[in-house]
């Protein structure tokens, strides 16, 4: 069995760790993936709190033989990671290696681990399955779009510093809990980030998994990325981001790929925004076309017709003063 095996990571409920000379203790469970546990934590000298992500694959999801590969990506995550600071970005503070639970009082786990930012609130997945819209209704509301804009200011962010996320999706976008009706918005998750020197890092520079051809989520995964992973551009987030938006501003998350695949092929339809998306059997007024249209553009299988995010941006935020006669940054300010 390999040593970073989920079934040899056991972290302990209040079991205590050291990073950089501060002193923390172990909470709750957070969420678990198909490469590693998340768990709450805070720093003992003022409660402050923190989440941990522990590197931990599961066999059932990961093959074994590339979890070395896996390991350097994480590695990767971290040390990268650490060096992002974006408003819209979930914030990395430190990669630890962790070598024979060295971290820990009782030397376990030994894993490697993230100390990350703790966002108290919910993912943008649960946030799309509570507002749940049964009747099919395409509405792009003020608290959508607020929503919206700060996923594509963190993804600008990247994009211009020639970073590929490869794993836009609503399970990767985290949501604050507070009294305001807008919310703080962060994308997370860098895991399987494109850096420019990033395949040179590893051992074989391509990882593959037991339900996966390339990197990333099957259901967000742009055609390119599922074909010829190790050469997507950043218009191969545009169309996770695209997927992510048509599930948000239709309040309904996809069941799988192939409602995906139905959003493109209307894409390629004859017809205009209101009869696609008549297809589609989402109704869609007047008032929402414009962004309906871009967002079915973001499906376009060529990444030559996808918007680019500096676009996107600019008509999401346009969209937002025109409604609401205000910056959407004025509803920032109680973050």
């Amino acid at each position: 069995m390999h040593k970073l095996c989920r079934e040899l990571c056991q972290p302990e409920l209040n079991g205590r760790f050291t990073v950089a000379g501060d002193d923390f203790i172990l909470g709750g469970k957070i969420g678990d993936g198909a490469a590693g546990l998340v768990r709450k934590a805070k720093r003992i000298k003022d409660d402050f709190p923190f989440a941990v992500k522990f590197l931990a694959p599961d066999p059932k999801y990961i093959e074994e033989a590339v979890f070395d590969d896996v390991a350097a990506r994480f590695r990767r995550e971290g040390e990268r990671g650490a060096a992002l600071r974006h408003e819209h970005l979930l914030a990395i503070y430190s990669y630890c290696e962790n070598l024979n639970g060295d971290c820990f009082d009782k030397k376990n786990p030994a894993n490697p681990f993230l100390l990350m930012e703790y966002i108290h609130g919910r993912t943008l997945e649960d946030h799309i399955q509570k507002e749940y819209d049964e009747n099919g209704g395409f509405a792009i509301t003020r608290q959508k779009l607020h929503i919206a804009i700060q996923i594509a200011c963190a993804l600008e962010d990247l994009h211009k510093k020639k970073l590929i996320h490869r794993d836009v999706k609503p399970a990767n976008i985290f949501i604050s809990k507070g009294l305001s009706i807008y919310p703080l918005v962060k994308l997370g998750d860098f895991g399987i980030m494109k850096w420019g020197d990033f395949q040179s890092s590893l051992t074989t520079g391509n990882l593959t998994s037991l339900h996966h051809q390339g990197l990333g989520t099957l259901k967000y995964m742009s055609p390119e990325q599922a074909i010829a992973p190790a050469d997507v551009s950043v218009r191969s987030d545009m169309f996770s981001f695209g997927v992510t938006l048509f599930e948000l501003f239709g309040s309904k998350i996809h069941a799988g790929p192939h409602n995906v695949f139905e959003v493109m092929f209307a894409r390629l339809a004859k017809g205009n925004t209101f009869s696609r998306f008549h297809s589609l059997n989402y109704s869609l007024s007047d008032e929402d076309a414009t962004i309906a249209g871009l967002i079915l553009d973001m499906h376009l299988r060529g990444v030559a017709g996808r918007p680019t995010i500096v676009k996107l941006r600019g008509s999401l935020e346009w969209e937002y003063e025109r409604r609401y006669d205000t910056q959407w940054r004025t509803d920032c300010e109680g973050y």
